[in-house]
């Protein structure tokens, strides 16, 4: 099965997968920064304007001005889905700020990622630590945290990327699994320069 790659960009990429065997494909993770934008650009273009005249009509954007990522992202979904007959696996890529997330956006965006009908999601959690006071403990407690909240809003399959700088990988490997994951995807380490 193939993993997350530029390939999956294009359904016709997606479909050549298939053609050469792919059991199933993970599409190119959405990023938390674009859906960060994503509300950044829809409040900007909403208060634009807004202290203007009313007759000011072209002070609302036009639909082509905001072309939303995450919009484009779940049209992609169910498109490859109607294209291909192997399971599409969507993907969220988020990161923690000094040990806590956006909890509400990854399952708010899962919730959208099952209704445009991906077979299954994988949470890519990655968080670099520079609070020298913040325990690892904290940092594997906030994964089972976000793994739990995207599971209860959810019925598709929920893995979850992990990267291999965790002091007891097996340990936490465990924690995912209590937690309810129904996969764990292993991120490998390349040697320098690759």
């Amino acid at each position: 099965m193939p993993s997350a790659s530029p390939l999956s960009e294009e359904i016709d990429g997606i479909k050549r997968m298939e053609d050469a065997g792919a059991s199933a494909v993970v599409l190119y993770s959405l990023f938390e920064e674009q859906l960060r934008q994503e509300r950044l650009e829809l409040h900007h273009h909403m208060e634009s304007g807004t202290f203007s005249f009313p007759e000011a009509l072209t002070y609302f954007p036009e639909p082509e001005e905001y072309r939303l990522g995450p919009e484009e992202y779940l049209k992609h979904i169910a498109a490859a889905k109607k294209a291909v007959r192997i399971p599409i696996i969507a993907s969220i890529n988020a990161g923690m700020n000094n040990g806590s997330s956006l909890v509400g956006g990854w399952t708010q965006y899962a919730k959208l990622i099952q209704q445009a009908g991906a077979d299954a999601l994988e949470l890519n959690i990655y968080y670099i630590p520079t609070n020298m006071t913040l325990p690892g403990g904290e940092i594997e407690h906030t994964y089972e945290n976000i793994l739990k909240a995207v599971k209860a809003e959810v019925k598709i399959p929920v893995a979850v990327k992990l990267s291999p700088f965790f002091t007891n990988f097996a340990n936490l490997a465990r924690r995912m699994n209590d937690a309810g994951a129904d996969g764990l995807v292993c991120q490998p380490v390349l040697p320098a320069g690759h």
